[in-house]
Parts: C-alpha cells; sequence; structure tokens
C-alpha cells in the first residue's frame, strides 16, 4: 500500500517532534534543577541542598552565565535592602567547568567550618573600593552581580565585608558551591579584627539555615 505524499510528511514531521521532545526531556533531566519558592532556594544536584533565608533578606532575581569562557555560573541573590541601599545579602552561586575545559578547583583549607554536616572552605575580607574592583576585573562574576544588581535599582555601599564559604561537591572537584554574605563595611571602630571576623561570622550564618 502506498501512503499518500501529504501523509508519508505529516509522519515524518510527527516523527521528528516526538524525537526533539524525548531528547528535551533527557537533556533537562541531565541539568540541575533550582527553584525559589518563598524563602527557599532548592538545589537537585551540584549540590542537592535547600536553603531558608531570613525574612529580611528578599529574593530579588537569578541569572546564568559563562564565567571566563571556562565555566558555567548561576547565581542567586537574597538582599536585604532600604531604599535600594544594600544593607547586607547573600549571594549563592554554583559554578562548574565546562566540558572541554581540562581543569579543577584546587583551593588552600587554611580555614573551614562546619555547616549542617559539611566541611566548608571559609574566609573573610574587606574591599574598600567596590568601584575600583569592578574597573579591574570587569568580566569577573562579583562585577556581573553588581551589574545584575544595580539593573534591579540596588546600590552597593562604596566599601564592603563579606564572608564566603566555599564546597566542592563532586569528587573530580569540577563543581563548586559557594555562599557569599556580604555587608556594610562598618565604621572604624576599637573592636580588633579578630573580633570583628567573629562577629561576622555570626551575622553570615544567622540569616540562613541549610535544610538538607
Amino acid at each position: 500500500m502506498t501512503i499518500p505524499h501529504r501523509r508519508f510528511l505529516f509522519l515524518l514531521l510527527a516523527c521528528g517532534i516526538v524525537w526533539s521532545s524525548a531528547q528535551s526531556q533527557v537533556e533537562n533531566a541531565s541539568q540541575p534543577s533550582r527553584t525559589v519558592k518563598g524563602q527557599v532556594l532548592t538545589s537537585t544536584s551540584l549540590p542537592n541542598i535547600r536553603l531558608k533565608f531570613d525574612k529580611h533578606f528578599k529574593f530579588v532575581g537569578r541569572q546564568k552565565f559563562v564565567l571566563y569562557g571556562r565555566s558555567q555560573a548561576e547565581q542567586f541573590f537574597f538582599v536585604d535592602a532600604d531604599g535600594g541601599q544594600i544593607r547586607r545579602m547573600y549571594l549563592i552561586q554554583f559554578e562548574g567547568y565546562l566540558p572541554n575545559i581540562n581543569a579543577s578547583y584546587d583551593y588552600p583549607a587554611t580555614k573551614t567550618i562546619d555547616i549542617h554536616g559539611q566541611t566548608y572552605i571559609t574566609n573573610t575580607d574587606t574591599v574598600p573600593s567596590v568601584s575600583a574592583v569592578l574597573k579591574q576585573e570587569p568580566e569577573s562574576d562579583v562585577a556581573r552581580a553588581v551589574t545584575f544588581l544595580t539593573a534591579k535599582g540596588l546600590r552597593f555601599a562604596e566599601s564592603v565585608t563579606y564572608q564566603r564559604f566555599v564546597r566542592l561537591v563532586d569528587d573530580a572537584k569540577r563543581n563548586e558551591f559557594i555562599i557569599v554574605y556580604v555587608e556594610r563595611a562598618p565604621e572604624a571602630t576599637s573592636a580588633t579584627p579578630q573580633n570583628s571576623g567573629k562577629d561576622l561570622s555570626t551575622r553570615a550564618l544567622k540569616g540562613v539555615t541549610v535544610l538538607h
């Protein structure tokens, strides 16, 4: 029996649609799913984790980009702002090398902290001039974060203090998970750097809870 020309084309088209849909489902299944609902950020892989943020931190968006042509980065922002001025915030970043890049993350574990049973490498620092850093490295993940938030009508103080928590999430060390807590740098006081660091860490860990 001969299949009419139009029917034959229809069958080819239908098969193509089914194959394309199945291929898309396979590709999507292989990609980490990350969502935000209310104050909770959920990631299904790399790593599998749920974070709940204090009610003062509002989710203001997410972005994905290729960093320096070497890695895929995805950022989520939870911000406590006053009239557009950022008082404090969390930047959550998922990052992994692209398949064609032969590299791995290698951090000196000079200081670590346990968060919900997982070891994170941590460090604190102060940026005296945010604008100067942006000029020096306009393509960095930090610069992209600032640009994204600025487009949302949010502003950084010129000087900020931050604490970063980094965790490698696969055996090959090709993927990392980063929590960065940022706040306006305090005015100079008589407090010692050690005590100031402890206070910053306390505040950084107070505003976010790991649910699993």
